[in-house]
């Protein structure tokens, strides 16, 4: 029979020592698994805050600190950085674009990360990399001039990073964590990295996408604005070219009435034709301006440049500007250069160029202002600046002064079409020099300054003046034909009035048959008549007689190149754009 022998008090102490020590290391596990349960708890709801985060934002620059603000805490970094990998002048460049965990002042004092044997993969878009001491890396520290981090640098040992790149592989940058102890980064902390930079790509593309799409958004907007502002000004043009076109009628018919009323006398017969003959010169000089404008858009209107003194530009500029300045009773001060100067232009435009800028300052100056023209050479530059103490333009307004249509908004501005500074602006750039505004503000006047380079200016001896007296008048036979009877028979009235013995027609065949009956040595054909054109007239003439004993001339409403070209094509010495200007006819008829 055994005997059972209790066990002693020393076998009991031992055991519950040993129970303890199971229960302490039990108890010891399962708070280790409670820790890592709440710490894997921690980091999948950071990496699911983030991955919300970066879902929602398009934001390109929170977009990014975001992603380097949560992949350094799920990595346990001490600080992380993301670099854009751009390409320069010079080649790529890595520029520091969001930190974590540090001052950027870290950093200014360091210039960008070059393509080091360490920084090279991520910016290439290999796989991760790394170390648990990157100080001792093989790839570590072998590239002058610092031979690894340069002095005052962010201690790093522990190194870890990783490519930020699209689905069609472009890098975008790279993701760069740090941490001054060695051994801190695990391959879970790889792991995490790695799936942060999958969404910020995507994140990326998408925001890349939506700025995108909002800067073609906002340029569609700044499109439409502008057709809408353009459409208005259009409309404003229109109304303004229609109210301007029809000023002139109204002087011109009571002229007309009172040239014909029996009951007026000379002295009123005269100042009714003045009349008639200034407003018709305002309308061809408002057509004028319209005409060359589209020609300087188009590219097709030419300078015709000579020999010229400025003097005499400046002269003609005055005498073109003078109504407006006399009618609002301004002074006006010319100062010239003490020497003659002459240029190597077209006078015709720049006296164009003057009188636009006169007139405009007479119109923005109240009644009894004062009106400066100056005129210098300084250095290689002749400068010439219209001043006047008017209105003024306010400051957000100067940009656009030389914009088509563009008009100070004005009650004492009389109205115009905002179209002469557009066109002085083009004739000055067609000489190769500038035309600029200032003005202090609004009350305070305006200048406008033309600026003619070097090559403009030349120094050579006046034109001699024309000897003897103009030649005489010559007596012709003219055809004069128009479908529009008032003008046919008020122009064969004038050359009549000069001597000439005329006949008129108001139709292309009878054109024609009164051609062949008086033999003319001249015929005005009208390009638009019906039956047959002014061009199937002028063909016809030239089929008749081939050597030339008559000279043709066309008149009509058209007068861009295209329809002087077709002119000359059909057989026309001449071609004159209504309205017609009868001192040129003239001077054509007797040269």
């Amino acid at each position: 029979m055994a005997v059972k022998i209790p066990p002693s008090a020393t076998d009991l102490e031992a055991a519950n020592a040993h129970l303890r020590y199971t229960l302490d290391l039990m108890r010891a596990e399962h708070h280790q698994a409670q820790a890592a349960l709440r710490e894997e708890s921690r980091l999948l709801e950071v990496l699911n805050q983030t991955g919300q985060s970066i879902a929602s934002q398009l934001e390109i620059e929170k977009l990014l600190q975001t992603v380097t603000d949560s992949a350094t805490e799920l990595t346990g970094a001490r600080f992380g950085a993301f670099f854009y990998n751009r390409v320069n002048e010079n080649g790529e460049d890595y520029l520091l674009y969001t930190l974590s965990g540090a001052p950027r002042e870290a950093f200014d004092k360091f210039g960008h990360p070059r393509p080091t044997a360490v920084f090279a993969p991520t910016f290439r878009g290999d796989g991760p990399v790394r170390s648990d001491d990157i100080t001792r890396d093989p790839r570590y520290g072998r590239m002058s001039p610092h031979h690894g981090m340069p002095p005052g640098h962010l201690p790093v040992r522990s190194y870890l990073a990783t490519a930020v790149k699209s689905r069609s592989g472009e890098v975008f940058g790279g993701l760069f964590f740090g941490h001054p102890d060695a051994g801190k980064f695990t391959e879970r902390s790889e792991r995490l990295v790695v799936s942060v930079a999958a969404q910020a790509a995507i994140a990326i593309e998408n925001a890349r996408l939506y700025e995108a799409a909002q800067r073609e958004l906002a340029n569609r907007q700044r499109a439409e604005e502008a057709l809408r502002d353009n459409d208005r000004r259009k409309d404003e043009f229109l109304a303004t070219l229609g109210h301007e076109l029809r000023n002139p009628l109204a002087p011109i018919r009571q002229a007309a009435k009172i040239i014909s009323s029996d009951s007026a006398d000379e002295q009123q017969k005269a100042w009714a034709h003045e009349v008639i003959s200034r407003q018709v010169q305002n309308m061809s000089l408002l057509l004028e301006d319209l005409l060359d404008i589209s020609r300087i858009t188009r590219g097709t209107l030419e300078l015709r440049k000579r020999h010229v003194t400025l003097a005499h530009i400046i002269e003609s500029a005055v005498e073109t500007a003078r109504p407006a300045i006399d009618t609002k009773r301004h002074k006006l001060e010319v100062v010239l250069p003490s020497e003659n100067l002459d240029l190597e232009a077209d006078p015709l435009r720049l006296s164009q160029v003057l009188s636009n800028l006169l007139t405009n300052a007479a119109k923005y100056t109240d009644p009894e202002g004062n009106v400066r023209l100056l005129a210098e050479v300084r250095g290689d530059q002749v400068v010439i600046a219209v001043r006047d103490d008017g209105i003024g333009i306010a400051a957000d307004a100067l940009p656009n002064v030389f914009t088509m249509f563009s008009q100070v908004a004005s009650s004492r501005s009389g109205g115009g079409l905002g179209i002469g500074l557009a066109l002085s602006k083009g004739l000055v750039e067609m000489h190769g020099g500038t035309l600029s505004a200032h003005s202090a503000g609004l009350g305070h006047g305006s200048e406008f300054t033309v600026h003619l380079p070097a090559q403009v200016v030349s120094r050579t001896p006046r034109d001699p003046p024309p000897a003897g007296p103009p030649p005489p008048s010559r007596r012709r036979r003219v055809l004069v034909a128009d479908d529009n009877r008032d003008a046919g028979e008020s122009l064969a009235m004038l050359l009549r009035l000069d001597g000439h013995e005329v006949e008129i027609a108001f139709d292309g065949p009878e054109a024609l048959s009164l051609f062949d009956r008086m033999k003319p040595e001249v015929a005005i054909l009208d390009i638009g008549m019906p039956g047959l054109t002014g061009y199937e007239v002028a063909q016809r003439i030239r089929a008749l007689r081939p050597v030339r004993p008559v000279t043709l001339i066309a008149v009509t409403g058209w007068g861009q190149d295209a329809d002087k070209e077709r002119a000359a094509e059909s057989g026309f010495d001449h071609h004159f754009t209504k309205p017609l200007e009868p001192d040129a006819l003239s001077a054509l008829l007797v040269s």
